[in-house]
């Protein structure tokens, strides 16, 4: 039996996938390999030539995932572009075989140990975080990698925090202040729908669920993950997309009907530098929302390519998962994923005028242009502020798509739906959100009239 870090290999590939190992775990031996559970259906193959864009009017190479191609892309894809990785970290992805076992002809380095694994069914792998000595690089930590197999870095990504203002003494924190839902035309819109009926996944520092405008949002805290501590970027988040309407309190939400699931991936940073997100939270992340059965996922956060999340992002899109991500605020045109991913709806930032945030990250990630300056939002402790940034510009296109889900009950058709309505005049890529009521009206759900 081949032996790894002084463990026997087959002993660890023998605990239950919902097990995973715990730090300095040391098995008894087993010769049985992993027998892995059921992935999700994935698509089979690429789309045949000739085939409809999911989204008319969006090229291939900018909507929808590549091909179902089962094999992973090489670490040679995952170049280091000087972006900040948990040091002494890598991901070891080991993939299900065609016998339904994990791979496990893999051999870690001298001095390395499997600190924690997992079964992730989108990933359709074992997801298994190798610690090391520091300064070793990543791909020094594992030794062979199976075929179809990955080792990536632990990346680490960051909320594209938002420019916070408390709101004074004296301001009205209401309704008035949100000049975004006028654009999106939202009253007359929840005539036919609220968003109720819809689930969004906010991949983020968690949510405030005690606030008074949030309580439609529900924790799902990812086990050995941050802790679930109300943070403000999450919060804000959350109040865009589903705050309470008609309460008579603070603001209303996009969506205020839609279940909003808060899944604390990210945690806070109290210098308000963007909230840290760690590779291997995001993939448990993602995993949850897909459990929580999410429609729209929203990740208001940027950082490096990197292939395990590339290929979480195109299994959801595959699944029928709406993903949306901020752009980032560094005012540059360099790619920052998830965004820059053709399965993932890129969106930056404009004010009331509907001119470009200045801060905002420019380029073909960019897809969608909706508000995300001057915003009022939700913060932890029944509190308000202003926020600019396109974090939250994502969070209202990710609050508009729910609405459209909830009205159609068909996610691919509901992102159709708002791309057509947004080209409509021949317009080029990034468009501008749309108003709601004529996205409704080409699902077939027209507002009334008056």
């Amino acid at each position: 039996m081949r032996r790894v870090a002084g463990v026997a290999l087959a002993a660890l590939l023998a605990l239950v996938p919902a097990a995973g190992f715990a730090a300095g775990e040391s098995p008894a031996a087993d010769a049985a390999a992993e027998l892995a559970p059921e992935c999700p259906p994935f698509e089979a193959g690429p789309v045949a030539p000739g085939a409809p864009v999911r989204d008319p009017g969006i090229a291939p190479s900018r909507r929808g995932a590549p091909s179902g191609d089962p094999a992973f892309v090489s670490l040679a894809d995952a170049r280091d572009d000087g972006a900040a990785a948990v040091p002494g970290e890598a991901l070891l992805a080991l993939p299900k075989l065609a016998d339904g076992r994990v791979a496990s002809d893999f051999q870690l380095a001298p001095g390395a140990r499997i600190a924690s694994s997992y079964f992730s069914p989108i990933l359709c792998s074992r997801v298994v975080r190798v610690v090391g000595p520091a300064g070793v690089p990543p791909d020094a930590l594992v030794r062979r990698v199976p075929a179809g197999g990955a080792v990536v870095r632990n990346d680490v990504y960051r909320t594209a925090a938002p420019e916070l203002r408390p709101i004074g003494a004296g301001e009205d924190p209401y309704r008035a202040l949100q000049y975004g839902l006028d654009r999106a035309g939202v009253e007359a819109a929840r005539a036919v729908a609220d968003g109720a009926g819809a689930r969004v996944a906010l991949l983020d520092s968690a949510a405030d669920a005690a606030h008074r405008d949030l309580a439609r949002v529900r924790s799902a805290p990812l086990a050995g993950g941050p802790a679930a501590t109300p943070a403000a970027h999450g919060s804000m988040l959350a109040g865009i997309v589903g705050a309470l309407a008609g309460n008579d309190f603070g603001i209303a939400g996009l969506a205020p009907g839609a279940e909003l699931i808060s899944i604390a991936a990210c945690t806070p940073d109290p210098a308000g530098a963007g909230d840290a997100c760690a590779l291997a939270d995001l993939l448990r992340g993602v995993d949850r929302a897909w459990e929580e059965k999410a429609q729209v996922v929203n990740l208001s956060l940027v950082g490096p390519p990197n292939p395990l999340l590339r290929r979480a992002m195109d299994r959801l899109d595959q699944l029928g998962v709406l993903l949306v991500a901020a752009v980032g605020n560094e005012a540059t045109d360099v790619p920052r994923y998830p965004a820059a991913y053709p399965s993932v709806i890129g969106v930056g930032a404009i004010d009331r005028d509907g001119a470009p945030y200045a801060r905002g990250n420019r380029g073909e990630s960019v897809e969608v242009l909706a508000p995300g300056v001057e915003i009022v939002s939700s913060v932890p402790g029944d509190r308000f502020a202003f926020g600019d940034g396109t974090s939250l510009a994502a969070a209202h296109v990710a609050g508009m798509l729910a609405v459209a889900v909830a009205a159609s009950g068909d996610p691919l058709a509901a992102r159709t739906a708002f791309f057509q309505v947004a080209q409509e005049g021949g317009g080029s890529l990034p468009v501008r959100a749309p108003a709601l009521c004529p996205v409704l009206a080409k699902l077939g759900k027209p507002c009334p009239t008056r």
